[in-house]
Formats: structure tokens, C-alpha cells, sequence
């Protein structure tokens, strides 16, 4: 007679026999059953091999499709919290907060002056849009010579460029400036010379005629620079403008202006 392994003989009861597709030892074939496993979709499917209990392995559940629950049911007016805005609030007096919050932005704060007026012009320079190529710009295509390239805050005035009627006993708006940022356009220099390497002032003046500078500076020469700074000056303006040194030749170019103010009084903040 040949081995018969774990299966159980008798010859008044006979019963087929199998083997075991993994082990290789004789079972009865009733003993013997199907392993299934996850496969093709959300069902067990029969693999076709045959095996005894010992070598039959739980259908791994990693192998079982993942079925998500119908979505929630929408509401009619969602009103969810600005998170953005209040881990981020906006700091810059040039700009209207109220833009944070609306779905057509309003105007930036005060009057945008300068004489940077080709390509988009000088309200480009405050429109909170930092990342633009030259021409949508506040540039000059040849620069003026010298410090004669600005741009700039009239804050005495609202934002369409009307300076505002004060009582007699009122004083015009004028802001401390603690810092600032000028972005560079994308595609360019600020100042597109050989080096484009150039100097820079900010500035302040109570009536845009007489300018004090409140701060000096130099570009890195490089496409899509940005700049900021720490202004010490005390002094309280009604103008601030950047003031780029130009050489007569080479295009001129600022993609924005922020100006940040002070925490002190006079200011508004």
C-alpha cells in the first residue's frame, strides 16, 4: 500500500484522497478545502489551489478595496472661518484689509503716486499682486538719470487720487514707517543694466515737495529680487515713496511696494 500520510483508510468506508498543494502530504479529500483570497473588487475570490487546514492562510485583508461612505450632505450656506487672514493679518498701511475679505478687492489705502507710469503704471506697484512679469509692471522703459524713479503713498488722499478736504482744526493722515519690501519683476532686473546692481532710497516729505530719506539701499543685480528692510527714522510723512537711482539708459521696473507701519502713535494700527 502506498503512504497515505494524514489521511484516514478503511475498507468497509472507502474515501478519496488528495494531496495538500502546499504541504504535499495525502489528506482525505473531504479534509481538503479551497483557499480564497480579496481580489478583482470587494469579494473573496477561489485562487484554485487545494490545501488542509494547517496551510490555509486568512485572506489578507490589505488586498480588500477600501469602501468610503457616501459623502455629507451639503448645507446651504457654508460659512467657514478665515483662517488665512487671521494666522496671517495683512500689516501694510498701503493696503485696504477689507481686500481680504471681499470677492472683488477694493482699492489699497491712499493715493499711489510717482512718475513710474509705463507698462501697468504706478497703481501696479500697489495692487498686492508680487509675482508679475515687467510688463504688468510700474516701470519707465528708459529710466530717468539719477534718483528721479518713484513710486509712492500720498496718504493724505484717497485712493482716487483726491486729496481729501480737512477742517482747519484736523491734521493731514502721515504714518511712522517701521520696515518695508519691494519685489522685483519676474522676468527682469529692477534696474536692467549690465549689473543691474543700483541704489535706492526711501523716502518721506510732509508736502511731495522736499524729500527726507528714511532709508538707503542697493538691489542685488538679480531676475525677481525681493528687498526688505528696517526703517529706524522716527519721523511721521505724509509721502513716502522708493526713489530708484537710474542711469539714462537701462528700463526701470518694480513689481510692488510695501510700506509697514510703526507701532506708534500717530498710526493708525
Amino acid at each position: 500500500m502506498r503512504p497515505h500520510g494524514h489521511a484516514r483508510i478503511d475498507s468497509r468506508h472507502p474515501e478519496a484522497l488528495g494531496i495538500c498543494y502546499r504541504c504535499g502530504f495525502t489528506y482525505n479529500r473531504d479534509d481538503l478545502k479551497w483557499q480564497f483570497d480579496w481580489q478583482f473588487g470587494p469579494r473573496l475570490h477561489n485562487i484554485g489551489t487545494i490545501v488542509c487546514e494547517d496551510c490555509y492562510d486568512k485572506p489578507q485583508p490589505s488586498g480588500r478595496p477600501i469602501v468610503l461612505p457616501p459623502d455629507p450632505e451639503t448645507v446651504d450656506y457654508a460659512s467657514p472661518e478665515y483662517l488665512t487672514q487671521a494666522d496671517n493679518p495683512v500689516t501694510g498701511v498701503g493696503y485696504n484689509v477689507a481686500n481680504a475679505f471681499l470677492p472683488t478687492p477694493l482699492q489699497s489705502l491712499g493715493a499711489n503716486i510717482g512718475n513710474m507710469t509705463l507698462n501697468a503704471g504706478v497703481n501696479a506697484a500697489f495692487d498686492g499682486q508680487t509675482n508679475k512679469r515687467s510688463p504688468f509692471c510700474a516701470g519707465l522703459s528708459i529710466s530717468n538719470a539719477g534718483f528721479q524713479n518713484t513710486v509712492g503713498k500720498n496718504w493724505n488722499a484717497d485712493p482716487s487720487g483726491v486729496t481729501l478736504t480737512l477742517p482747519s482744526t484736523a491734521t493731514a493722515a502721515s504714518y511712522i514707517l517701521a520696515s518695508f519690501t519691494i519685489y522685483g519683476p519676474n522676468d527682469t532686473k529692477i534696474l536692467n543694466s549690465a549689473t543691474g546692481v543700483t541704489n535706492f532710497n526711501i523716502e518721506g516729505s510732509l508736502d511731495a515737495s522736499t524729500w527726507t530719506t528714511i532709508y538707503t539701499g542697493a538691489t542685488a543685480g538679480t531676475v525677481g529680487e525681493t528687498i526688505s528692510g528696517t526703517i529706524t527714522s522716527t519721523g511721521s510723512y505724509t509721502y513716502h515713496q522708493l526713489n530708484i537711482q537710474g542711469d539714462g539708459v537701462s528700463a526701470v521696473n518694480v513689481a510692488q511696494v510695501q510700506f509697514n507701519a510703526a507701532n506708534s502713535f500717530p498710526n493708525d494700527i
